[in-house]
């Protein structure tokens, strides 16, 4: 009677032949395997939470200026309800709770298509430093985009101005925020189907809310009997240059 034969002490080429070569796992298949913690689940929970409190408690307002941004005229009546000290603290939560989704979005995206960039670290330590690194270039553009804005009018003795221009950047960045953040969790909590729609969705909402924050800002100088050249030259210096420096490692 022949004995089985064992395979467990032999190479892969004498297995199956000279020309194999060995595969490394995909950066697709190692991304299915990243971990992102208990603390992500609870933080995409703790955001949707809020999210839809807010949504349902603060309606109202928010139905206004979506309809205002979309260009349909609305009377006077339907501002009435307003209160511009309500409206300030909302847009803070809606800037606040966009802000971290788009954080969590990173990592989560980083997980999807690149993987292979976390091979290196835990990935515990994978998760805090993405979701930091993303979170911190997030507020340095905030910070850059809002500071030069005041300090180029206290220059200029605008200070009107640059608070005109905070405000409507504030506005539409929160309101974009509402439209995006829906997408973003579908994003962050689905498989990788349904997830890629959620990113789709997520950067069609965020164009669009360019698109009505770019025609507002040059409205915005024309109302102000100022350059357009000078419109451009804000677009730029405070839009896209730092749009582009985060961009610039995904896009090359």
């Amino acid at each position: 009677m022949s004995l089985p034969i064992l395979y467990h002490n032999i190479t892969p080429e004498q297995a199956f032949g000279e020309a194999s070569v060995f595969v490394a796992e995909s950066a697709a298949a190692a991304g299915q395997s990243v971990s992102y913690g208990a603390l992500f689940q609870i933080a995409v929970l703790v955001i949707g939470f809020a999210y839809t409190f807010f949504i349902v408690r603060y309606w109202d307002f928010l139905r206004y200026f979506i309809i205002s941004a979309l260009g349909v005229h609305q009377g006077s009546g339907d501002k009435a309800h307003i209160n511009p000290g309500e409206q300030t603290n909302i847009e803070v939560v809606m800037i606040i709770l966009g802000v971290l989704t788009l954080a969590l979005c990173a990592l989560r995206g980083v997980g999807m298509w690149g993987a292979e960039a976390l091979t290196d670290m835990t990935p515990s330590v994978a998760a805090w430093v993405v979701t930091l690194v993303a979170l911190g270039a997030i507020l340095l553009t905030l910070g850059y985009q809002f500071g030069t804005v005041y300090l180029s009018a206290a220059v200029c003795e605008r200070g009107d101005m640059g608070r005109a221009l905070a405000g409507i950047k504030s506005l539409y960045l929160a309101v974009g925020f509402v439209a995006v953040i829906p997408f973003g969790i579908l994003f962050l909590l689905s498989a990788s189907t349904v997830a890629t729609v959620g990113f789709w969705g997520a950067i069609l909402c965020a164009l669009i809310a360019v698109i009505v924050f770019v025609k507002e800002t040059f409205f915005f100088f024309v109302s102000q009997k100022i350059s357009i050249l000078h419109w451009i030259l804000y677009l730029c210096a405070l839009e896209i240059f730092p749009a582009s420096l985060i961009l610039a490692p995904f896009l090359r």
